[in-house]
């Protein structure tokens, strides 16, 4: 049984996952809330399935790209759990869970061949990769990335399907040629992140969590505590992270 995490983006939630199934689950789409709601909606979805913390057997979290915040306290609270329960962390980059809950959610039913997950970061940008969908499953075509919106449109194949929240208003918009397809409906969530846990995530050893950190792809700048505007910035890299897993499913 799997407890998994998803706070890469505005979207807090909280899922318990067994055998492809989804037991319980809380969902919270508000910003600036993670901190405060993770921890109680974690004991909510437990008290809704009548499953203790004990009968864990990991906790899933996804390990990013997305908000620098929200990974922050996604990471910090499965890694402290995992250790507290003595179980593992199963990490799931947040564009593969995207990917697959699109899978989950069309198979049999679409016949597109390539889905491009965005998960929108700010300033027209957005993370994103394209995966290959088929009956059989989905498998990554592209390193994890991140770019300009019009720019990751002009890379992609005909009859593509970008999905998350990096597609938002990109379907109205003239700019894009009627052979693309948006569906921004399907967003990050806890109930995708565990289930792909289960069959593609990376199982992390108590050692490795010590140096895990968040895919963040990109780097940010953190001014010192008491400096004045941007005097004395502390440019800090987010690009060294060590790359947590990558999605290769083929479901049998």
């Amino acid at each position: 049984m799997i407890l998994a995490i998803e706070t890469a983006t505005d979207v807090c939630g909280v899922a318990l996952v067994r055998d492809q199934s989804v037991i319980a689950q809380r969902v919270l789409a508000e910003k600036y809330v993670h901190s405060e709601k993770l921890l109680p909606m974690i004991d909510e979805v437990l008290r809704d399935a009548s499953v203790s913390a004990k009968h864990l057997d990991a906790i899933a979290v996804s390990i990013g790209p997305g908000s620098f915040t929200g990974l922050r306290i996604g990471l910090s609270t499965a890694k402290g759990l995992a250790l507290s329960l003595g179980i593992s962390v199963i990490t799931v980059p947040t564009l593969d869970a995207l990917a697959y809950a699109f899978f989950r959610t069309n198979v049999g039913t679409s016949a597109v061949a390539v889905v491009c997950p965005m998960i929108d970061a700010k300033r027209d940008e957005a993370f994103f990769c394209f995966y290959r969908i088929d009956a059989a499953g989905v498998s990554r075509q592209s390193e994890y990335a991140i770019a300009l919106k019009s720019k990751i449109v002009e890379m992609a194949p005909p009859s593509v399907m970008f999905v998350g929240d990096g597609a938002k208003r990109m379907g109205a918009s003239k700019e894009f040629d009627s052979s693309k397809q948006f569906n921004p409906s399907i967003v990050c969530s806890a109930e995708s992140v565990g289930l792909a846990a289960e069959t593609v995530g990376v199982k992390q050893s108590r050692e490795e969590l010590s140096t895990l950190e968040p895919l963040y792809l990109r780097e940010f700048v953190a001014t010192q505590p008491g400096s004045v505007g941007a005097a004395s910035p502390r440019r800090v890299s987010t690009l060294e992270g060590r790359h947590p897993g990558e999605l290769n499913h083929r479901s049998g």
